[in-house]
């Protein structure tokens, strides 16, 4: 007999449903309630746990009753891991991602996509997370614990006294509006000590801001993220000579051999080449996916010095 579970079209409908409402705390925490009815009556124990401390939460930021002492149920920055050893922040993919093309297909709440940030809602924190941090990002008072837990995260042991920390901004995610892609960027002047970097389809943004005349931060590198609407166009262009970019990021089609070797590690001249092959009349650089190990000095995606300009490739997987 097979096991139900909590499908990814139920956490695709409830979303969408949240987002038609603006994120509005009242639709949020109707649909956590729904969620949490939907986990019980089909004993997912862990959904039911998760979902039960974002809709407390959810609910006192109804009423304003949270006090700026209490911290959100779920940690807002990743510290980093195996995978990405930096300090990270992500909300929901797709929904939150203007700029997205053939990387977020949606029809009737079934996802025919390959964007990869879904394939962690299979585990109950990481979507609440996602959501929790969506619905923060949409309120000046959000914001504003935003910036607080940030502030106490860097005042972390291995953090004070650093000059270079790197924060990987929007690892599932975009810049979803003008206002908030300001604010963020207004936030990297206010820590200097952090180096921002990260991966937008939102182009429209960018250069929407930049027609205000916004003086940009030193400390962010833009890489531009393919299968966008807003690729190869004038936004494209315009963004590429703003003082932030650092060079596409470009997920390219392989076959199935030169995936497994890349996945592996171990390259050999005739994969490379075929990664190579989508950019023939350019210099380009292979990430090897496992952030950090780019290069001895720095990773490449966050260096404007180093790889300013330089196409960065990686297959699709």
């Amino acid at each position: 007999m097979k096991k139900e579970t909590i499908k990814r079209s139920y956490l695709m409908k409830i979303t969408a449903a949240m987002k038609r409402s603006g994120w509005s705390f009242s639709a949020v925490y109707e649909q956590l309630c729904n969620l949490e009815y939907k986990a019980a009556s089909i004993n997912k124990t862990s959904w039911l746990k998760h979902s039960e401390k974002l809709s407390r939460y959810i609910y006192m930021l109804k009423w304003d009753a949270v006090p700026r002492a209490i911290a959100p149920p779920f940690k807002l920055f990743q510290p980093g891991n195996g995978k990405l050893p930096f300090l990270s922040w992500s909300t929901l993919p797709g929904f939150n991602c203007p700029g997205a093309g053939s990387c977020w297909v949606l029809t009737k709440n079934k996802f025919a996509g390959w964007c990869y940030s879904v394939k962690a809602w299979r585990y109950p924190a990481a979507y609440l997370r996602q959501l929790q941090n969506t619905v923060l990002e949409q309120t000046p008072a959000g914001r504003q614990i935003i910036r607080q837990e940030l502030k106490k995260e860097l005042q972390r042991p291995k953090y004070r006294g650093l000059d270079h920390i790197p924060l990987r901004l929007y690892v599932d995610g975009d810049f979803s509006s003008l206002e908030l892609l300001r604010w963020w960027l207004d936030l990297a002047k206010e820590f200097k000590q952090l180096k921002i970097y990260g991966y937008s389809k939102s182009l429209h943004l960018f250069e929407e801001l930049a027609r205000t005349g916004y003086q940009w931060p030193t400390n962010y590198a833009l890489n531009g993220s393919s299968g966008g609407r807003y690729e190869n166009t004038g936004f494209h262009n315009a963004v590429k000579k703003l003082p932030i970019w650092r060079g596409d990021f470009s997920a390219v089609p392989v076959s199935d051999h030169t995936r497994k070797l890349w996945k592996a590690g171990k390259l050999t001249a005739a994969a490379s080449e075929e990664i190579r092959g989508h950019y023939p009349d350019k210099k380009v650089f292979i990430c090897p996916g496992l952030c950090g190990s780019c290069t001895s000095k720095s990773h490449a995606c966050g260096d404007k010095e180093r790889f300013n300009k330089t196409t960065i490739v990686i297959p699709l997987h």
